[in-house]
């Protein structure tokens, strides 16, 4: 038998679908964790207000990302403050760099090996491109204080389990997480996920994945929540046991 080391496996193909379309699509993303989560916290279900209303952090995204397609006049959203962000953003030299050379809302399908669960993810801004750093970039509009109180939110909310669940699927080199200040002064905080925040997050994103695959190994207290959230999630059949 050969000793020889397999090759990787490749990077999934990055897919430019729209965002009703990847949404459709028949697999576990990032924010379905969350509601897998909260349900395993004991936090009511995440419901649709049903408004209609475009979200600032949406607005901010489309204008940064995809400006073309940015609408004017939207209620409750103040245009001028959303452009100023975005210039705010571009005088980084970095990312203004990253912005003008990546791709935008790139989506894939990968299967997470350790579970085998179809997964997809949806990103900001990709780097690949030859002899540069793949790199994998989210903007995150913030009411934190400064760098470190971001520092502290991608913890705190989650931000960690993005990024290793994003970064393990595209075998990235970095993945750089950006909070933006919605308030004044406005500041933008790239931070570069480090390797222990990644490895936090991986044990998060792992750990949500497996109790998707056995809801039933859930605390008792929690079961039936977190039973119905995997269920919605087209998971949760009855286990081995039962």
């Amino acid at each position: 038998m050969s000793d020889q080391l397999l090759p990787p496996a490749p990077r999934p193909d990055l897919l430019r679908v729209s965002y009703d379309d990847y949404r459709a699509l028949p697999a576990i993303a990032n924010s379905d964790l969350s509601r897998l989560r909260d349900a395993l916290d004991g936090r009511p279900p995440r419901v649709d207000s049903g408004s209609g209303a475009l979200s600032f952090g949406t607005a901010f995204h489309t204008a940064l990302l995809e400006p073309t397609d940015y609408q004017p006049g939207q209620p409750g959203l103040n245009d001028t403050l959303i452009w100023w962000l975005v210039e705010g953003v571009k005088l980084n030299t970095e990312l203004n760099r990253l912005l003008e050379n990546g791709l935008t809302e790139r989506s894939a399908l990968f299967t997470e090996p350790t579970t085998d669960t179809l997964c997809k993810l949806r990103a900001d801004l990709v780097l690949d491109q030859p002899g540069q750093l793949y790199t994998v970039i989210d903007f995150k509009t913030t009411m934190a204080r400064d760098a470190e109180h971001f520092r502290w939110q991608c913890s705190a909310y989650d931000y960690d389990r993005q990024a290793a669940f994003y970064t393990d699927a595209l075998r990235a080199d970095r993945f750089l997480l950006v909070g933006v200040q919605k308030v004044e002064p406005f500041g933008v905080f790239p931070i570069e996920v480090p390797a222990a925040m990644l490895a936090e997050g991986r044990r998060k994103y792992l750990h949500l994945l497996k109790l998707l695959r056995a809801p039933a190994t859930a605390p008792a207290y929690r079961a039936q929540a977190v039973q119905a959230a995997a269920l919605a999630l087209g998971h949760g059949g009855p286990s081995p046991e039962g």
